[in-house]
């Protein structure tokens, strides 16, 4: 690794969770409406925090045990798969080989302009809207701090890369607003109407039935099929979400909400005052809040979401940081 490198690499690490939802927020507007809430979501399931937590253990085994992470919560892992919800993962392996000569030349400029720069350049060369590449590149600088640039820089491994979407970015947001149809006499039903609950956005088939203002959680019980052999956090039985309780007290369920907020019961107190608890990023206590905990999130609409690949407790790595400012 060259001198240049490490320096872009520091520059980088200058940048906490706090810093990087600066970021995100300021690039909202630049971003298209079908990646504004999934690069929201990316930066909440990926802190830095607990990369750093991890990276900076003596024993990183302990201090996953210590803060019950379960499930891929290590992004080396997962460098061109993490992101794959987002719509402009397709051009991943373009951005990722940008965001890594630019890690290489020039010295840094503030990071939002950076990210700008990458994608209008990769926006470019696909002959794709700059709007549907901010997002993603966001992503890829976020990834390319957490893993470093020697993993980051290697070429990106063979995959689908957005093939599954089979409609336009326009064709996705207007398709989010939608509700299923309730039938000829739809108008006349309340409590018995239905609705849809997407999980895995970008491939056909993954969604399951949800009956007016219920929990999205017991919903997915109602889908037959082994999910625990795709993901041993799930239950046998218990849907596609992972869940061990229904009462906002484990945080296993937790969620990204793709689609309008509008149609989701918003954050009680319950939920909010565990959020803290579990120290999850997100811009939790909003109305609007993108990330929230499934068994406490009730529809009144077809609602699309992220399941994050983990979870744990890492709002104990919040009250170590509070004890050591107290100690200062």
């Amino acid at each position: 690794m060259t001198d240049h490198q490490t320096q872009f690499e520091a520059f980088l690490n200058q940048h906490d969770d706090p810093a990087w939802a600066k970021i995100v927020a300021e690039l909202q507007p630049a971003i298209h409406p079908v990646d504004q809430k999934a690069t929201r979501i990316w930066f909440a399931f990926f802190p830095v925090k607990l990369n750093r937590a991890l990276r900076e253990s003596a024993d990183p085994e302990a201090t996953a045990k210590k803060l019950i992470l379960k499930g891929k919560y290590t992004l080396a892992d997962q460098v061109d798969s993490s992101a794959e919800f987002l719509y402009g993962h397709r051009y991943w392996p373009q951005v990722k080989a940008a965001v890594a000569e630019q890690a290489t030349s020039g010295a840094p400029t503030p990071l939002g302009m950076q990210i700008r720069e990458v994608a209008r350049k990769v926006a470019a060369k696909v002959n794709a809207g700059e709007s549907l590449l901010v997002g993603v590149t966001a992503v890829a600088f976020g990834t390319l701090q957490q893993v470093g640039l020697e993993l980051f820089k290697q070429p990106a491994k063979s995959g689908r890369y957005g093939s599954q979407w089979k409609k336009s970015a326009d064709q996705i947001v207007a398709d989010r607003a939608k509700d299923d149809s309730q039938g000829l006499f739809g108008m006349l039903r309340s409590i018995n109407k239905s609705f849809s609950v997407t999980y895995r956005e970008y491939e056909p088939g993954h969604s399951f039935k949800l009956i007016n203002l219920q929990d999205v959680t017991m919903a997915g019980r109602q889908y037959d099929h082994d999910y625990h052999a795709e993901d041993e956090r799930c239950m046998p039985k218990e849907g596609p979400i992972p869940v061990e309780c229904r009462a906002a007290s484990c945080g296993t369920c937790w969620v990204g909400v793709l689609s309008d907020t509008s149609k989701i019961s918003p954050p009680n107190s319950r939920e909010t005052d565990r959020w803290r608890y579990f120290g999850y990023e997100g811009f939790t206590g909003q109305a609007d809040s993108p990330i929230r905990l499934a068994c406490q999130l009730k529809a009144s609409g077809n609602v699309s979401v992220v399941i994050p690949p983990w979870n744990g407790l890492i709002g104990k790595l919040d009250e170590k940081e509070k004890a050591a400012s107290a100690k200062g």
